[in-house]
């Protein structure tokens, strides 16, 4: 039974087809993932993407049959297979139009791939894979539909997605679940349905981008355009269309084209647009409030003036490149805004703590102010709905700031000598997820919720003995300790410790023993290693059944610790079990001899300082001794720092402290 949509059919039919005991099988096959398994006795099989080998015999046996390929046609042959990206369907089609061609024309074929597949009689393959889309639900065909904004090839960024989906009114509050989680059952129900492909998966397992096949791509491009729900183009072409009276186009995607330089079109001054979404970063879009004012969605890759922004009233997502300060009258003006991203610094007013639409704030360097104190004017208002905010300057964890934000479940702070009360506070975020901290060494007791899944470290400098305040966390999955975040010579972890965990990453730590077993870290999948003294992995570790992988960065004993990885491998093979895939990640190490210095500039106030030197490469640091109050310093250091890439560019800087 082929293509099967409804559990209401096979229900019919299976009352006719009695288990007699004698062997006999029913095939069924289908695009939804539930039937398949709402009908089956067993767990269904799955079929992938063909691979590009797979897709070249498939092409060439629909175009030659039994007859061989000509060895002048293969490597066209072969491209052309290439690019229809696994899709036996496009294949298939595809090889038809080959077949019945002259060899001439196979080259423009290669040129576009899928306008042939589409084009090509009857529509055939787009009839069929219209299917799909006629048999979806209705609330979730907007969402599929939303796909055609993004370019051909677009990895897309899952939390991206469901936060525009969300702004756009797409998803309906149902149950007590928030408006994101139900957005990813909507995504999943997608995946399940073979619309959407996955890429990427987070370490908690989640998918983390996806990406569409170009087929449906250009399906979704089809039924968006109709009822203008999306229109798509290059800036250029967009403009024209805007200086028809008779397109009232709803959402704008610009893939390519500048403002800069291109002659003023006749446009009118309210186009109704609500969404305006460019993704070439040659794109200047200094004029876009003027030309849209009702935008409710604006997510652009080029700088966006303050003052355009203020114009946007409506506006429920913005997303832009640059550094952006906020006065509280252009904040005011903005109260239906849910999410905020910038990707430099990000300067709030305090006015941002009587914004309870809020869900997502994100920025590299945000400025945060204290919340006001509540009085007639400034009602206590919680910003229940605030999600995400990160990263955060100078964050104070004081208990009147924890209390305003009670469902975060990401956060991102940066922050300096903290009080032996205030960490004790980031327990009272009780649906915390994922917190990256990066903070001088913390003083007194440090608190972290149960709900955390991912933990991120930079310089904390928490002893190894009093590692239990992370190891009795009971959801934590993801566990990064980077630069001094951890402190001491030796690890014993306690028993029963890191039930969950399946990532762990240590980087430029203290740790030279560690003496370990298989049950302080029974679920661990990834281990990875990065400028330590350690000389050897535990042998125990051979016995983690569910270790697949160990990555070894540059170590000051790294021959002897990729042996201990490739050791382990070996035991867990003499066991019965697949080895451990061990990689070497380490491109080449720089030994730098930093000598002298010369005559060095004296400050502008007259002073000498005292002088070092710093060396740096991607996010690695190293540094010279500091030589007091001389112009003249002699270092003698020797600096080891390992390149993992060859692109990546080195900097030294001479700096001093005063």
């Amino acid at each position: 039974m082929d293509d099967i949509w409804d559990i209401k059919a096979w229900e019919m039919i299976n009352r006719f087809l009695p288990d007699n005991n004698n062997g006999s099988r029913i095939l069924v096959t289908t695009r939804l993932l539930r039937l398949a398994m709402d009908i089956g006795s067993c767990s269904p099989y799955q079929l992938n993407l063909l691979d590009e080998e797979q897709s070249w015999d498939l092409l060439s046996q629909k175009i030659y049959a039994e007859k061989r390929c000509p060895i002048e046609l293969e490597e066209i042959g072969r491209s052309i297979a290439k690019k229809c990206r696994g899709l036996p369907l496009a294949l298939v089609v595809i090889g038809g139009v080959l077949a019945k061609s002259k060899t001439e024309n196979w080259k423009y074929v290669e040129e576009d791939v899928t306008s042939a597949v589409r084009n090509q009689g009857d529509e055939f393959c787009m009839k069929i894979l219209s299917l799909s889309y006629n048999h979806l639900p209705i609330y979730l065909k907007p969402c599929f539909l939303y796909f055609a904004v993004f370019p051909e090839d677009f990895d897309i960024q899952v939390s991206r997605l469901i936060r525009l989906w969300v702004a756009e009114g797409f998803i309906r509050k149902c149950g007590h679940k928030s408006l994101e989680e139900i957005g990813e059952e909507y995504l999943k129900n997608l995946i399940e349905r073979n619309l959407i492909l996955v890429d990427k998966l987070e370490l908690t397992g989640e998918v983390k981008t996806c990406h569409i096949h170009d087929l449906l791509s250009d399906l979704c491009r089809i039924e968006a355009q109709i009822d203008n729900f999306i229109i798509i183009g290059e800036l250029y072409n967009l403009l024209n269309i805007l200086s028809d009276t008779e397109i009232k186009p709803t959402r704008l995607s610009i893939n390519g084209g500048k403002w800069k330089g291109m002659k003023p079109t006749t446009y009118r001054p309210h186009v109704p647009t609500r969404s305006f979404l460019s993704f070439s970063s040659q794109d200047s879009t200094n004029y876009t409030a003027r030309r849209f004012p009702l935008l409710r969605v604006l997510d652009v890759v080029e700088k966006y003036p303050k003052n355009e922004i203020l114009q946007l009233v409506n506006s429920r997502y913005v997303s832009c490149t640059g550094s952006i300060s906020m006065s509280s009258s252009i904040l005011s003006r903005l109260w239906s805004l849910q999410t905020l991203v910038v990707d430099r610094e990000l300067i709030l007013p305090s006015e941002i703590w009587q914004m309870p639409q809020l869900r997502h704030v994100e920025g590299n360097s945000i400025i945060l102010p204290d919340p006001p104190p509540p009085d007639d004017v400034h009602k206590i208002i919680l910003l229940e709905n605030l999600q995400t905010l990160s990263t955060v300057e100078g964050f104070k964890c004081t208990e009147a700031v924890i209390k305003k934000i009670p469902n975060l479940k990401k956060l991102g702070i940066v922050c300096g000598i903290i009080g032996s009360n205030c960490l004790r506070n980031l327990g009272l975020l009780h649906k915390l997820e994922v917190l990256t901290m990066l903070c001088a060494p913390c003083g007194g007791e440090i608190v972290f919720p149960n709900s955390l899944k991912e933990l991120r470290l930079h310089g904390c400098k928490i002893p190894w003995e009093e590692m239990s305040v992370i190891g009795s966390l009971p959801n934590l999955e993801v566990l990064v300790f980077f630069r001094n975040a951890a402190i001491g010579q030796k690890w014993i972890p306690n028993e029963g410790e890191f039930a969950r965990l399946k990532y762990l990453w240590i980087n430029q730590c203290e740790l030279e023993i560690w003496e370990s077993d298989n049950t302080h870290f029974p679920c661990l999948e990834i281990l990875r290693l990065g400028h330590l003294n350690l000389k050897e992995i535990p042998s125990e570790f051979a016995e983690i059944l569910p270790l697949q992988k160990i990555l070894v960065d540059y170590n000051r004993n790294n021959d002897l610790i990729l042996a201990s990885a490739n050791k382990l491998s070996e035991q867990r093979e003499n066991l019965g079990y697949d080895g451990i895939q061990v990689l070497n990640r380490t491109f080449g190490v720089l030994k730098i001899l930093v000598k002298r210095g010369i005559n060095l500039a004296v400050g502008g106030d007259g002073r000498i300082g005292d002088p070092f030197v710093v060396i740096t490469i991607g996010n690695q640091r190293v540094e010279t001794h500091v030589v007091a109050n001389d112009v003249n310093p002699e270092w003698d250091d020797d600096l080891t720092i390992w390149n993992p890439n060859q692109t990546h560019p080195l900097s030294l800087c001479l700096t001093g402290t005063s």
